[in-house]
């Protein structure tokens, strides 16, 4: 019991990091949990002699509170760096202040994670028993750890783990080892042909950008490299030959905010009709033979516990100086779209956090007097609550599937989520200080796409209705257009690196075969970036 407490810990802190710095650095946030699964496993066979179905029962429980912890970090990644975007002065005079700045992060992820669980208890009979979603991230996690007795699996993630840290130690170099190996070499010198000016293609050596590439596949490489063509063909060369005495970085941010406009008017179209499903469905039961319902004692203490979290978000809302209005209209929505966001997730697995959190806070700007730090706790808090929602329901699909008691693994759950908010807003400020925000390590492109949409109003229209032909182009051709612009945004390298591990699953059968490797690659560089921090 004392090691899976211990394992909890040690698994939630670095969940907690990792997604930190990924949300940050990369547009796309991947699951955690298969990670942890292995690195869980290990340390249940290596530190104890317990049975196969003990380290099952302990692995489930250490995976669920780590995942916890990686989620909250990915909420507070995707969105709350965008303050620094908008309000950079105010963002500089926080840092100066690791106290405030750590403080507001803490209370932020606490309060709004805490919901999140709640919210993902009361939701679990009717998602998991009555409707019978398949949850397939929990159901797939379960099976990984299942599988713990094969030797091959283990020797893949440890193989990819250890050459990657062999990799990283030669390209960086540590104490009086000196860096041997290349961070990167040109392709293509840069060039101007004619309106079309080419810039200079360099491929970075950084794995960690291969293995998300490989386990996402072909869901990022068309979009991406899209992305990255038109920017050369399409932004850059309208700008030159169109608009030629507007900055090429007043036009790009123009032109990107005209296709997140796009996304999001598209977006609130069929938004009335996917709310009233979703009232109606949370209210209509369908009676089943054998099914238990909730228990009295559980119902009560339910409400006891939603009164009591409630009651620490409307402190925390107080503190942050929302007015009465504003608290009840977020709490209100963020339940709704968190119900929302569990379906999906209980039936394709993903989470789409970015849509919903903006749902909530575009109406959230006009109908309250807040300002552009308040709109961003608005959408940091959604995208907090409703990832936690979906990821504590994918713990209780496991905790289903491993016999395992839903008391027990509500414990984990908030146990990760404790370690997760005292941590995150110390790593935060440590990536922050360390690497500069809007810079390659750490480029921030859902935080400044969220910014963008704030700014909208400051563009020149006609390059923002540019904006708008493109995005909704992008949609008719069945082209993800968030994807798209990021390889807009994104500096080209970091681009490549991700289409090339995308390209790499063309070169095996079962991808899913290789994510042991590809785990233990993520994990040792996501590690070593980390410890770059400290030195």
């Amino acid at each position: 019991m004392v090691i899976a407490f211990l394992a909890s810990v040690i698994l939630s802190l670095f969940a907690t990091a990792v997604m930190s710095y990924i949300s940050m650095a990369i547009p796309i946030g991947p699951w955690i949990a298969p990670t942890v699964v292995l690195l869980a496993l290990g340390i249940f066979r290596i530190f104890s002699s317990y049975r196969p179905a003990v380290i099952t029962r302990y692995s489930v429980l250490a995976t669920c509170a780590a995942s916890i912890g990686g989620i909250t970090a990915t909420g507070i990644g995707f969105s709350y760096p965008a303050i620094y975007f908008l309000s950079p002065n105010l963002f500089e005079q926080w840092l100066r202040q690791p106290l405030l700045f750590s403080s507001i992060l803490t209370g932020l992820a606490a309060t709004a994670g805490a919901l999140g669980i709640w919210f993902a208890h009361v939701l679990a009979d009717q998602l998991i028993i009555r409707q019978q979603l398949a949850f397939p991230i929990g159901d797939l996690v379960y099976k990984m750890i299942a599988a713990h007795q094969s030797a091959r699996k283990s020797l893949e993630l440890i193989g990819g783990f250890l050459a990657t840290m062999v990799f990283c130690v030669l390209q960086d170099g540590i104490g009086a080892i000196k860096s041997v190996l290349p961070k990167s070499f040109t392709l293509i010198f840069a060039k101007k042909l004619g309106v079309l000016v080419i810039p200079a293609l360099q491929f970075h050596f950084w794995p960690l950008l291969w293995a998300i590439g490989f386990v996402t596949g072909h869901v990022i490489t068309l979009p991406l490299a899209v992305g990255a063509v038109a920017k050369i063909f399409v932004v850059d060369a309208t700008n030159y030959v169109l608009f030629p005495t507007i900055t090429n970085m007043d036009f790009v941010l123009a032109f990107c905010s005209g296709m997140v406009l796009a996304g999001t008017l598209q977006g609130f179209v069929g938004l009335p009709s996917a709310l009233v499903q979703t009232v109606r469905s949370f209210f209509t039961t369908t009676k089943q033979r054998g099914v238990i319902t909730t228990s009295f004692m559980r119902c009560r203490r339910l409400v006891l516990e939603g009164i009591i979290i409630i009651g620490l978000v409307a402190t925390y809302l107080w503190f942050m100086r929302f007015s009465l209005m504003a608290q009840s209209y977020l709490v209100l929505f963020t339940l709704i779209v968190s119900y929302q966001l569990a379906i999906i997730a209980g039936k394709i697995g993903l989470a789409p956090l970015g849509r919903f959190a903006t749902f909530v806070m575009v109406p959230a700007m006009f109908l309250f007097n807040i300002d552009v730090v308040q709109i961003i706790i608005v959408a940091t808090f959604v995208e907090i609550c409703g990832g936690v929602v979906a990821d504590a329901l994918f713990g209780l699909k496991m905790a289903q599937l491993g016999d395992i008691s839903r008391d027990r693994l509500r414990r984990y759950q908030y146990l990760g989520l404790i370690i997760s908010a005292l941590s995150v807003g110390i790593i935060f400020w440590q990536l922050i200080v360390h690497f500069n925000l809007g810079s390659a390590e750490l480029f921030a492109q859902k935080a400044q796409t969220r910014a963008l949409l704030i700014n909208v109003q400051s563009f020149d229209v006609w390059v923002l209705a540019i904006g708008v032909i493109f995005g909704l182009l992008l949609k008719y051709i069945k082209l993800n257009p968030a994807l798209v612009l990021s390889g807009i945004l994104m500096p080209l390298h970091l681009s490549i690196g991700l289409i090339t591990g995308g390209l790499l699953t063309l070169l095996v059968n079962k991808k899913e075969e290789w994510y042991p490797l590809w785990s233990g690659i993520f994990a040792a560089n996501s590690m070593w970036m980390l410890l770059r921090t400290l030195w």
